[in-house]
C-alpha cells in the first residue's frame, strides 16, 4: 500500500494547457504534479502551432490580441531558455489578395487600428508556383509553435524533477472532502483538469455547453518550393523544415471517428490546387479534437458545488496564442484561494 503524500495542486492532462499552467505554477513555487498519459485525438499533439493576432477573413484582431500576444512571445522565449530547446519560431503570414483585398484592408488598417500588425501594399515575391495576380499583403507578429516538442522536452523536465505521474485518472477515484481531494495515494488543496476535449465526457463537466470540433491537417512534402513565412488562401501553408510543411486546417462538428476523413483531405488538396500547381506528397494526416465552448471563451474556473475542482480548457484553434497569458491568470487563481 502507498502511503499518502500530499501536494498542493494536481493538474489532469498535459496537453498545451496543463504544461503552461505546471510551468506557472513551478515558476511560483507552487507544489504540484501533473498527471498524465497521452491519448489519441490530443489538439495539442495534432495542432499546427500557428500563432497569428488577426481574424484573416474579417482582418480584425482576435479576441484579446493586444494583451496575449507579446505574453506568449516573452513566455515561450523564456521557456526555450529553460528547457534547452527550440520550439518558438516567428514569422510572418503571407495572405495572397484577391481582387478586392488591397482595398479592404486599407479600410481595415484604419478603422480597426490594425498598424502594428499588417502591412497592406500588396507585394508579388512569394517564390516560384505560388500564384499571386494580386499579390499578398502581411500579418506580423506571427509564429510557429512546435508543440509536439515542446509538450516532450516539458515532459522530461517533470520526470526530472519527480512531477509527473504517467497513468489516466478516472473520476470515480477522486475523493471529496470540505477543504481538498484524494486521487488514489495524493492528497491535494486543488485538482485542476486539462484533458481537452476529453473533459467533455467528465461527470465534473458534463453540464457545461461544448461545442468541440474535429480538425485535419496534411503534413506534406513540396520539393519544388522554397517558402519561408506561412501562406494563406483559404487555407495556410506552414513552413516546418525543408521542403516539408503543413496544410490545413478543417472544421467539422460531426466525426464517427478520429480517423482521417478523405472529404477533409481533398478539400485542402483542392485549396492547394487553386493557389499552386507544384506537386505534394502527403507524408501523414493529423486529426485532433479541438476543445470549445459555446461562447468560444476558454473557462478557467472551479465548480461552485466542489470549488476544490478546476478546469482549465476550451482554448480551441488559438490555444498557441492564449494559453501562456491564461495559465498565469490560472495559477494567480490557485496562489490567491
Amino acid at each position: 500500500m502507498h502511503k499518502t503524500e500530499n501536494t498542493d495542486i494536481l493538474i489532469v492532462g498535459q496537453g498545451l494547457a496543463g504544461t503552461l499552467l505546471s510551468y506557472h505554477l513551478f515558476r511560483q513555487n507552487i507544489a504540484h504534479r501533473v498527471i498524465d498519459i497521452p491519448k489519441e485525438g490530443s489538439a495539442s499533439r495534432a495542432a499546427a502551432g500557428l500563432i497569428n493576432p488577426i481574424v484573416v477573413k474579417r482582418v480584425t484582431k482576435t479576441w484579446q490580441a493586444d494583451l496575449f500576444q507579446p505574453y506568449a512571445h516573452q513566455l515561450y522565449k523564456e521557456l526555450e531558455t529553460l528547457l534547452n530547446t527550440r520550439f518558438y519560431y516567428p514569422q510572418s503570414i503571407s495572405k495572397l489578395y484577391g481582387k478586392e483585398d488591397e482595398q479592404f484592408w486599407q479600410h481595415r488598417l484604419d478603422k480597426a487600428a490594425l498598424h502594428n500588425y499588417i502591412s497592406v501594399k500588396a507585394r508579388k515575391d512569394l517564390p516560384n508556383g505560388i500564384r499571386q495576380p494580386y499579390g499578398y499583403g502581411t500579418i506580423h507578429p506571427c509564429a510557429r509553435l512546435d508543440m509536439a516538442t515542446l509538450l516532450d522536452s516539458y515532459r522530461e523536465f517533470l520526470h526530472q524533477k519527480n512531477m509527473l505521474i504517467e497513468a489516466g485518472v478516472d473520476d470515480e477515484d477522486i475523493i471529496l472532502t470540505e477543504t481538498d481531494i484524494t486521487w488514489k495515494h495524493l492528497q491535494a488543496r486543488r485538482i485542476i483538469f486539462c484533458r481537452g476535449s476529453y473533459d467533455a465526457s467528465s461527470r465534473f463537466f458534463k453540464h457545461l455547453k461544448w461545442n468541440n470540433t474535429k480538425g485535419e491537417l496534411l503534413d506534406v512534402t513540396i520539393p519544388n518550393l522554397q517558402l519561408k513565412n506561412i501562406l494563406s488562401k483559404g487555407i495556410f501553408v506552414m513552413p516546418i523544415a525543408d521542403q516539408r510543411f503543413k496544410i490545413g486546417a478543417t472544421y467539422a462538428h460531426q466525426w464517427e471517428n478520429l480517423a482521417p476523413s478523405p472529404e477533409k483531405r481533398d478539400e485542402l488538396l483542392t485549396k492547394w490546387a487553386a493557389i499552386s500547381d507544384l506537386p505534394l506528397t502527403i507524408t501523414q494526416p493529423l486529426t485532433g479534437i479541438r476543445p470549445t465552448f459555446a461562447d468560444r471563451r476558454p473557462l478557467l474556473t472551479f465548480l461552485n458545488d466542489h470549488p476544490q475542482i478546476g478546469i482549465f480548457n476550451g482554448l480551441g484553434s488559438r490555444g498557441g496564442l492564449m494559453a501562456p497569458y491564461l495559465a498565469k491568470e490560472m495559477a494567480e487563481k490557485l496562489k490567491s484561494i
